[in-house]
């Protein structure tokens, strides 16, 4: 890990050194994540000076989520709370019971039901039910994600070798040498128009393991619109979150 220091403000970034890269890109991604990826024959120093020449840029950007964080507050898991879920909010009923132990959590009826122990304390509901939310969305989750890919697979003809629904910090899916795809659980939260581009995209990675021309081109032929997609992500990272 590297750091700068400008406006009195520390800003750490890393370096990802790859083979396959041209030019460098420099990305800032919530929350204060800065990365730097370069082909592997730009030395740090080279680096270190540019990530300084575009301090403001970076401390702006940093800031830019700082402000859509107040506008989006977390969601507290708590009685009447809206939970997301495929682009759309349900509420949470919670109840407090005197004659349980463990905190249960289902969906009926277009709402979750929450029942959690009389004397829970706020803390320990929310890391409770965030548990059982995530579990949920999990096994939901992962039997919508492969009815989708389905569909997808036979379109490109791409098959992966296998696809897994988990948490990743600082990306929406990941696709690996060996044809192995991994999806963000915290997709789901978004429209479902939105979960097939992330699909897509990573099922193009099969045949192309880059973003060049012919990549965009071929997750064109599905998603035209794929930028208004990409940008959506980029806009509402902080929404798709509990």
């Amino acid at each position: 890990m590297y750091k700068i220091n400008f406006e009195n403000t520390i800003i750490n970034y890393s370096i990802n050194k790859k083979s396959n890269v041209k030019n460098i890109t420099i990305k800032v991604k919530h929350p204060n994540i800065v990365t730097v990826v370069s082909p592997k024959s730009v030395n740090d120093e080279f680096i270190h000076d540019l990530v300084v020449s575009k301090s403001k840029w970076i401390l702006n950007k940093i800031n830019e989520f700082k402000n859509k964080e107040s506008e989006n507050p977390p969601i507290l898991l708590v009685d009447g709370d809206k939970i997301p879920y495929l682009g759309n909010y349900y509420v949470l009923n919670v109840s407090k019971e005197k004659d349980i132990i463990k905190c249960s959590l289902t969906f009926n009826e277009d709402k979750f039901v929450a029942k959690v122990p009389y004397n829970i304390s706020s803390n320990e509901q929310y890391i409770k039910l965030r548990e059982l939310l995530i579990n949920w969305y999990l096994t939901e989750g992962s039997k919508l994600i492969k009815e989708r890919l389905t569909i997808y697979s036979k379109k490109l003809n791409l098959y992966p070798y296998s696809i897994t629904l988990k948490e990743q910090k600082t990306s929406w899916g990941t696709c690996s040498s060996k044809g192995n795809i991994y999806i963000n659980w915290k997709v789901l939260l978004a429209p479902l128009d939105i979960i097939d581009y992330v699909l897509v995209h990573e099922l193009c990675h099969l045949k192309y393991m880059n973003h060049s021309k012919e990549y965009w081109s071929l997750v064109s032929t599905i998603f035209p619109d794929y930028k208004e997609k990409r940008n959506y992500l980029k806009e509402n990272s902080l929404k798709l979150n509990i």
